[in-house]
């Protein structure tokens, strides 16, 4: 089999879901040249059968929280001592803000996450923001006022 062939077996679906071995045996090739098209197009590896992380996560974020009036969102669960909304899972312990702000811009935040509303402890994906965009923030306001 040729490399594009192989290629586009691993973009039909969800190449986490297809290992290797098996795309190698489907279409005939080695399971080397499997792994070098999943490298050259850099596509995550085989999780043995398990949900995609980031899904998995947003998935027990959604069922722990709700949405509430005004657009904001309600946490449900475990909280910290001081209220804030924490996260158990698979052994990690993070704030719900952090996940919510991983949701809404897909990256991970620099420094605390902070609700930008005033609703109570608010895990609106939306309404998350890193220390970057508060001093991001600060800036623009010093350059309005000046």
């Amino acid at each position: 089999m040729s490399w594009e062939t192989v290629a586009r077996a691993l973009q039909s679906g969800d190449p986490r879901q297809m290992s290797d071995l098996a795309l190698a045996a489907a279409h005939g090739c080695s399971v080397a040249l499997v792994g070098r098209v999943r490298q050259d197009l850099n596509l995550p590896t085989y999780a043995r059968g398990r949900r995609p992380t980031r899904q998995a996560l947003e998935d027990v974020f959604l069922e722990r929280s709700r949405p509430v009036a005004g657009g904001h969102r309600e946490w449900m669960r475990q909280t910290a001592a001081s209220g804030t909304p924490v996260l158990s899972w698979r052994g990690q312990h993070v704030t719900a803000g952090r996940v919510a702000f991983k949701i809404e811009y897909r990256r991970e935040p620099v420094g605390q996450v902070r609700p930008t509303c005033t609703f109570p402890h608010c895990v609106e994906p939306k309404c998350q923001a890193d220390r970057l965009m508060r001093d991001a923030d600060r800036a623009t306001l010093a350059e309005v006022d000046a």
